[in-house]
């Protein structure tokens, strides 16, 4: 069946609002940044060119996350196996600003530090921990939403996203005391 012009609209819209997270995710799984680029742009080519499941789409939003998510693991079995590309570049404008409106320059350095600490960490995690960590944490999707885009139970999504919580706080103390120490030997 194939789409309306009016549905097309509606997805488009649903689509555009939550590009950015699609993105995010996709990255998250994918990391790398192009071919996370061109996950998202199949997504929006399956989901414009194809007709609507049986029954229609009740969540549109989990609906695309559930689609980018599969075609993400079919572009990562395809590639037979997980690169893990640390990227540490940060941009500079998605930092939070201070009060009077201008960060300082030692507020910008940690903030672009604590963030480049946070990617590696993520980076570094099981994919199933790292997207539950993203989809929770990142897009404030609910554990319910969760479940239906990666199609388990949402007590699975609770014990991965608490398992997610405590590899990133450990890798994240594990950084703190390498350096503390390195700044000791110093």
């Amino acid at each position: 069946m194939r789409r309306s012009d009016p549905e097309i609209a509606a997805l488009d819209r649903v689509f555009r609002e939550n590009l950015t997270g699609l993105y995010r995710l996709a990255y998250t799984l994918l990391r790398q940044r192009e071919e996370a680029e061109d996950a998202v742009q199949d997504v929006w080519l399956r989901i414009a060119g194809t007709g609507l499941p049986p029954g229609g789409v009740r969540h549109p939003r989990g609906w695309m996350f559930r689609i980018l998510r599969n075609l993400c693991i079919d572009r990562l079995r395809a590639r037979r196996t997980f690169l893990r590309v640390v990227s540490t570049e940060t941009d500079i404008a998605s930092l939070p600003a201070m009060e009077d409106g201008v960060p300082t320059p030692d507020t910008v350095m940690e903030t672009a530090e604590t963030l480049a600490c946070t990617m590696r960490a993520m980076e570094a995690m099981s994919h199933e921990l790292a997207e539950v960590l993203a989809l929770v944490v990142v897009e404030e999707m609910s554990y319910r939403e969760v479940a239906a885009v990666l199609e388990v139970p949402v007590g699975t999504v609770r014990s991965r996203l608490h398992r997610a919580r405590l590899t990133l706080r450990e890798t994240l103390a594990a950084g703190d005391a390498r350096t503390a120490h390195e700044g000791n030997a110093g």
